[in-house]
């Protein structure tokens, strides 16, 4: 058997194989006697079927046979033989084969890339540094007493605070857009969850009120292509409640199971939680700097089929229209998440071979305390804990989780680290206006969103 193996591009490799006429031939003759003995031919006793009459009736299916079976095991030797993994499903293209000829194909498909992380110290980090203070804690409570609001219908123009029942519908040069039209959807004019200059336009509006404007889709809204384009709206208002909110005392602190000490347990109990949380959004924000930063500094050719898997991933929970072709969708799906499952696939690569390269070994003490902060949130932490230790996957999510964050530890002694003053609410809470019928997309993290490269990036010159 000849082997030969064609470079196509940095990922994509040809594998030739030719093998002897010699073998073929004899793979063809023992499958045919097989036959022999066990076809029935009239005319003929079992088993004394001539080989040519043999060869008459099934030669052309001992051939297609032969050659499936020696496509198969000798690919197997052959990328064996050179040390190749395809990634991707060989695509195989036999040549025609005349009888006493040997039998050639090739076989196109693309390899893992090669990388050499590198570029650590040119890794930028801001630390933000902040604690939970007590006006922290009064902030909080305070959004506790709007989730246990009571709503209420006014005969009045709408004002801060209250909640408004209406109808929409958005059109962009007279078409209209994902999420440009609701019913009913009811919204909080708090300042915070409506763009501002949205809200106005309903502010001072009585139920039954219909109104039309022209709004600006900000530079932040979702889909980056209508950023910054002029909608026309038209609302229809159907209803306008004011909150009554709970008092805040011992009653207030039962709602949210303190059953003992009151108000002040409720604001320790906060206070515990508040901390936990910040540390975790802090170590989440300096994680994001810390991959992005390698992630730029490595510039890592990939398969397609790697990105495409990742892709699918990324897109599992979608649903699309019906109305919408299989092609359709394949772009859909490449237009949200190619990006972020590039990146996603690159880091991935790259931390897995600074683990081989460093010789990171995960440490169990962090699986505990992974385990311990997951377990946190709930009234029996221990109990919790243990059954976390029975269940395989879960231990197998802690393990990764525990060796990502000594990856990043590791990135973190090597990178430029500076700190930067800030608060609770601004790491806990970025505001993020919505528009109306536009829902939270299940955008990429902060550092995928940062970076757009080509999904199919040219490999290195």
């Amino acid at each position: 058997m000849q082997v030969s193996v064609e470079t196509l591009s940095a990922l994509e490799r040809r594998v030739t194989v030719r093998v002897p006429a010699e073998t073929v031939a004899t793979e063809i003759q023992s499958r045919l006697q097989t036959l022999s003995r066990k076809v029935k031919v009239h005319g003929f006793r079992p088993g004394k079927v001539p080989l040519k009459v043999i060869k008459q009736l099934y030669g052309q299916q001992a051939w297609l046979e032969t050659a499936g079976e020696l496509m198969e095991n000798s690919l197997r030797q052959a990328l064996t033989q050179e040390n190749l993994n395809p990634l991707s499903q060989p695509n195989i293209e036999p040549k025609p084969l005349a009888e006493g000829q040997d039998f050639e194909y090739s076989a196109t498909f693309e390899v893992a890339p090669q990388v050499d992380p590198t570029g650590f110290e040119t890794i930028q980090v801001v630390r933000p540094v902040a604690e939970v203070t007590a006006q922290d804690v009064d902030d909080m409570i305070e959004n506790l007493r709007w989730q246990q609001a009571v709503w209420s219908t006014v005969e009045r123009p709408a004002g801060q605070k209250d909640r408004v029942r209406l109808d929409f519908e958005g059109k962009i040069d007279g078409q209209e857009f994902p999420g440009s039209k609701g019913e009913n959807a009811e919204f909080i004019l708090d300042g915070k969850t409506l763009f501002r200059d949205f809200e106005e336009r309903l502010l001072g509006l009585n139920a039954g009120a219909e109104a039309e404007f022209d709004f600006t889709l900000p530079d932040s809204y979702p889909n980056k292509d209508l950023a910054g384009k002029i909608a026309h709206f038209q609302i229809r208002l159907h209803s306008v409640e004011e909150a009554t909110l709970p008092e805040v005392d011992d009653a207030f602190a039962e709602k949210f199971d303190i059953r003992e000490g009151g108000l002040a347990a409720l604001r320790e109990s906060l206070l515990d939680n508040m901390k936990r949380n910040l540390r975790e959004s802090i170590k989440a924000i300096i994680k994001r700097q810390v991959t992005q930063g390698l992630f730029q500094a490595n510039r890592v050719p990939l398969s397609r089929a790697l990105v495409a898997v990742e892709i699918e991933n990324l897109a599992s929970q979608l649903q699309f229209p019906n109305e919408l072709s299989n092609e359709q969708k394949q772009q859909l799906k490449a237009q949200m998440f190619g990006a972020q499952a590039y990146q996603r696939v690159a880091l991935g690569l790259l931390m897995s071979e600074l683990v081989k390269r460093e010789g990171i070994q995960v440490d169990e003490q962090r699986v505990r305390e992974i385990l311990e902060a997951q377990a946190a949130a709930y009234q029996e932490p221990e109990a919790v804990i243990r059954a976390y230790e029975q269940d395989p996957q879960m231990m197998e999510n802690a393990r990764a989780l525990a060796l990502e964050d000594q990856i990043v530890d590791w990135l973190l002694e090597r990178a430029q680290v500076t700190e930067k003053a800030s608060t609770f609410a601004e790491i806990m809470n970025p505001q993020r206006p919505v528009i109306p019928g536009v829902p939270e997309l299940s955008a990429p993290d902060e550092q995928d969103a940062a970076v757009q490269p080509d999904p199919e990036p040219a490999p290195h010159e």
